[in-house]
This record gives C-alpha cells, structure tokens and sequence, in this order.
C-alpha cells in the first residue's frame, strides 16, 4: 500500500512541473515585453519618421479594407508560427535552451508592437494596437505557452540524456499531441476571427483618428 501511495505521488509532479515551466515561460515572456518597450522607445527616437509613415501607410491599408493586410498566409504564419517553433523543439535537446529564448522573443516583437502604435499616436495608440492585435494574442499566447511548457520538459529530458544521466522517456504521449490537436483547432478559430472581424474592428478604431 505505501509503494503504490508512493507511485501515485510521483506520477501527480509532471502536471505541478508543467505549472513551473508554463510560469517560468510566462515570467521570460514578460521579461521579452520590457525589452521591446524600450527598445520601442529607443527606435522612436532615432527614426520616428520613418515609423510614423510605416504605421500610417499601415492604417491607411486597413482603412482600404484590410485584404492587402491580412492575406490568408500571412495570417496562418503569424497565428501557428511560435507554436509551432515550440512544439517541434520539443523533439530536439536544443529546445531545452531555444523555448525559454523563444518566449522572450514572442514577447520582445509583442510589445514592440504595442509601444509602437503609442509612440507614434499616444493613448489612443492602445486602442489601435488592441483593435489590431488583440484578438491575435488572445488566441496565440495560451497555445503557445501550453505546447512550449511541455515541449520544454520533453526537450530538457532530451538534454539531459545526451549528456549521459539517466532520465524517464521524454512525456511524447497521446495527451502531447491531443494538446496540439486542441491548440490548432483554437487557432483555426483565431484564424477566422482575424479574417473577418479584426478588420472591421481596427477600421472602428481608425474613426478617431481620421
């Protein structure tokens, strides 16, 4: 009885690991963000000019009606990009080092993003950025911090056998892919939601600046 209490407890710390790789990405994500405000601030300064007229002609594109935007491809890569970078480093030891570096990055371009629209329109550059990218981080941040906490374990498990210490399989089961089965449904679904509702909502938003 107390050999299978003992199983028990150890087969219950890969969902509390998980927990502690999803925070410990999330905390990099964040750490990415910071980075990109300043760098925002950073570029604003040397070359406003030029990212005044970028992000004019981008609204400007948008208040056409946006297809010149959001082409289907351009949109598939932005939503199924990072997760799928992540879910394939899962099956690579260079993941162990490559996910955390991926979520600084993810948030580094998020919040560059951001900051961008506000350096060059003030207050209301948040709801500019919100309209246009709101829905996208709504639906690609969750999968992308899901598939890379467990793409994290599977990679460091990985890591740590090539380096000759003897470690359990790599967590590849039926629930790894039913994740990115669930994810790619959710993203389809964000897909749809960024073709035909992100235009008209960033076009709302431009009537407060026109």
């Amino acid at each position: 009885m107390a050999w299978r209490s003992f199983v028990r407890q150890v087969r219950v710390r890969p969902p509390q690991t998980a927990a502690v790789q999803t925070f410990a990405l999330a905390v990099l994500f964040a750490a990415g963000m910071l980075c990109g405000s300043l760098y925002a601030g950073h570029c604003y300064d040397s070359s406003s000019l030029s990212l005044s007229e970028y992000l004019s002609g981008y609204c400007e594109l948008y208040a056409q009606g946006g297809e010149a935007v959001l082409s289907l491809l351009s949109v598939l890569r932005l939503y199924f990009g990072y997760a799928a970078a992540a879910f394939l480093l899962g099956f690579t030891a260079i993941g162990a080092l490559a996910l955390p570096a991926l979520s600084a990055v993810y948030g580094f371009t998020a919040m560059f993003a951001v900051c961008c629209f506000v350096q060059v329109y003030g207050r209301y550059g948040i709801v500019l950025a919100l309209a246009a990218l709101g829905l996208r981080f709504l639906f690609t941040l969750p999968c992308f911090l899901w598939i890379a906490s467990h793409a994290w374990a599977a990679s460091s498990t990985l890591a740590a056998a090539t380096r000759g210490k003897r470690c359990a399989p790599a967590p590849r089961d039926a629930a790894y892919f039913y994740r990115l089965l669930v994810c790619v449904v959710w993203l389809i679904a964000g897909v749809c939601c960024e073709m035909y509702l992100t235009p008209p909502l960033f076009h709302l938003a431009l009537q407060g600046i026109a």
